[in-house]
C-alpha cells in the first residue's frame, strides 16, 4: 500500500459502529462528525440568528441552515465521537457563560456567515445543550430548535465562546454567500482531542482571599477554567464587596465564573451598581430587604404611580413594612419580588454572609436577581 493511503478496511474501522440516519457519521479515531444541512435560502442582507436549526424549526426565517437529521442523531454522533459534552448556559442557575471543548468546522464559520461589524468572531463550542430525561436535546421539540444560536441560548447544542445576549447580537451575522434553497452543504465537525478547560472551586475565606486569586491566575495560564466561587459564611459583607470586585475583572471567556453553591449567591450580586441606591434610577422596583443595627428587618415596598401622563418617569412612594424575624422578611419579599424576579438587599458593611445565606434560603419563588449593598 502507497504511503499516504488508507485501506477500506482502515477507513471503515474509524467510523462507529453504531447506525445512525441518512446524512450523519462519525469517525472515532479523528474526533469529528459530518451531517448534511439544507439552506433555507437567504439572501446575504438577511439578519442570521442560527447557523444551524433542528428540521422542525419554525425559525428558518432566520436560520442560515436546518440539519437534514434530528439532532438527537447528531448529539449521539458527537458522543460516538468521544467529544466531551460541556455545559450549557443557565441564567436561572447563573450560568452565564458557555462552556466546553473549542469545535473545528469545515467549512469554516468564515466561509458561511460574516461579521458585519468588524469584530473578532469567537470560536465555537460543543456545549451539548439542554436535554430531556432521557438525554435527547430539548431543541428537537421545542422552540426556536437551535442547534447553532448566535447568542447564548440554553437548548443549542453549540455556541460561541462568549457572553452574548441575543438583543446585542441581532444583526451581527449575514451570510456570506447566497445559498440556494434546498441545497445540501457537508459539514464536518472536529475537536483535536486535547482538553482545555478545567472546573475549579475557588473557596473564598477571610485572610486568604489574595492567595486565592493568585492561585487563580497561576491555573489560568495553564487552561481555561468554569470557576465556582464558594464563599465562606464567615466572610463580611465588606469583605465580600472587594473580593467580588477583584474577580469581575478576570470574568472573561479564559476564566468564566458560573452559578453559586446552594443558597449562595452569583459574585456579582456583591458588586452592585451603584446608582441603583437612587429609586428613580431603577428599570423596575423590586422588595428592599434592610439589615437594621439592633437586629431587625424591614422591607421596603416601592410602588410606581404613573398617572401622571405628561411625565415620563413615575412618582414613587415607599411603604416600609417592619419584620421581628428574617424569616418573616423573606415572607414578604418574596411575594413581593415575584413581581420582578429580584431582591435587594442593604446590610451593614460587618454582616457576616451567614445572615445573607440565610435569607437566601428562606426566600421562596423564582428570584433570578439578587444584589446586595453596603449600607453608607
Amino acid at each position: 500500500m502507497k504511503k499516504g493511503t488508507l485501506c477500506a478496511a482502515a477507513v471503515s474501522a474509524s467510523f462507529a459502529v453504531a447506525s445512525f440516519a441518512a446524512g450523519v457519521s462519525v469517525d472515532k479515531a479523528n474526533h469529528t462528525v459530518r451531517f448534511t444541512a439544507i439552506a433555507a435560502g437567504h439572501d446575504t442582507d438577511t439578519d442570521i440568528e442560527f447557523l444551524f436549526a433542528a428540521p422542525s424549526s419554525d425559525h428558518e426565517y432566520e436560520a442560515l441552515f436546518l440539519t437534514e437529521s434530528p439532532l438527537s442523531e447528531i448529539a449521539k454522533a458527537m458522543d460516538e465521537a468521544g467529544i466531551p459534552r460541556g455545559k450549557d448556559f443557565d441564567r436561572f442557575a447563573w450560568r452565564l457563560w458557555p462552556v466546553g471543548e473549542a469545535i473545528e468546522m469545515s467549512p469554516a464559520f468564515t466561509n458561511l456567515l460574516r461579521e458585519t461589524r468588524g469584530d473578532p468572531t469567537p470560536p465555537a463550542v460543543y456545549t451539548g445543550g439542554t436535554r430531556d430525561a432521557s438525554g435527547k436535546p430539548v431543541a428537537e421539540t421545542e422552540t426556536p430548535g437551535a442547534m447553532f444560536a448566535l447568542y447564548n441560548c440554553p437548548q443549542s447544542m453549540f455556541q460561541l465562546d462568549d457572553s452574548l445576549g441575543q438583543s446585542e447580537t441581532y444583526g451581527r451575522f449575514r451570510p456570506a454567500k447566497r445559498f440556494e434553497k434546498g441545497k445540501k452543504v457537508e459539514i464536518a465537525l472536529s475537536w483535536n482531542g486535547r482538553p482545555t478547560h478545567d472546573n475549579v472551586t475557588l473557596r473564598l475565606e477571610p485572610g486568604k482571599l489574595a492567595d486565592a486569586i493568585n492561585t487563580l491566575k497561576e491555573k489560568s495560564s495553564a487552561a481555561e477554567l468554569d470557576v465556582l466561587c464558594d464563599f465562606s459564611p464567615s466572610m463580611t459583607l465588606a469583605e465580600a464587596a472587594n473580593v467580588s470586585a477583584a474577580l469581575a475583572t478576570l470574568d472573561s471567556p479564559g476564566v468564566k465564573f458560573n452559578g453559586a453553591p446552594a443558597n449562595q449567591l452569583y459574585f456579582r450580586a456583591y458588586v452592585p451598581l451603584e446608582k441603583w441606591r437612587d429609586r428613580r434610577e431603577r428599570l423596575a422596583q423590586p422588595p428592599e430587604v434592610h439589615f437594621l443595627a439592633d437586629g431587625s428587618f424591614k422591607v421596603c415596598e416601592i410602588h410606581e404611580d404613573w398617572s401622571d401622563e405628561e411625565s415620563i418617569d413615575p412618582k414613587l412612594s415607599v411603604t416600609e413594612h417592619p419584620c421581628a424575624t428574617l424569616a418573616d422578611a423573606a415572607s414578604l419579599a418574596s411575594s413581593i419580588g415575584a413581581k420582578t424576579y429580584t431582591i435587594f438587599v442593604f446590610a451593614p458593611p460587618e454582616t457576616r454572609l451567614e445572615k445573607i445565606f440565610s435569607l437566601r434560603s428562606m426566600v421562596k419563588g423564582e428570584i433570578l436577581n439578587w444584589y446586595v449593598f453596603c449600607e453608607q
